[in-house]
């Protein structure tokens, strides 16, 4: 199982089909969530959600509604809510990697939940020991191939 960061929800849903026909990055966040889609399963926190609707709320009210929806509709997302116990260990990783707290503390719920695996384009997390990021490599998958070409037709 791997976890799910916040980017990848915003990254896509804030694009249009011929943005994301155009963008990797974006394309690739799609195929994430297509993935889940049909069936993958990934871990997230609340805390990740919360962010991304907050996201969504300042800079693109207008997807609000279907970001909701898309919690609704992909069922095979768990979300769990940090501890005081996950927030306090996160606060030992300040400084050491370079994320900011709510990552830190996605990384402390990581951990509590065997997760090793992360979707995420934060780069950041290329600098955690035994945390491999999962992204850039997808587009080599036969899957995101076929999801680009429709993505183009769409477009």
């Amino acid at each position: 199982m791997r976890f799910l960061d916040t980017m990848i929800f915003i990254k896509w849903g804030q694009a249009t089909l011929a943005e994301a026909a155009r963008n990797e990055e974006i394309s690739l966040c799609g195929y994430i969530l297509t993935k889940i889609r049909d069936g993958e399963e990934v871990l997230t926190s609340s805390l990740v959600k919360d962010e991304a609707l907050i996201w969504f709320s300042r800079y693109k009210a207008s997807r609000l509604a279907d970001f909701m929806r898309s919690l609704v509709v992909l069922t095979n997302i768990r979300i769990v809510h940090p501890t005081l116990d996950d927030e306090l260990e996160a606060t030992k990783f300040c400084g050491k990697y370079p994320l900011g707290i709510s990552d830190l503390i996605n990384l402390s719920v990581m951990k509590r939940h065997g997760v090793q695996e992360i979707y995420s384009t934060d780069k950041g997390f290329d600098h955690v020991p035994l945390v491999k990021r999962v992204f850039e490599e997808l587009k080599d998958e036969a899957g995101y191939r076929s999801f680009i070409t429709k993505l183009k037709q769409k477009a």
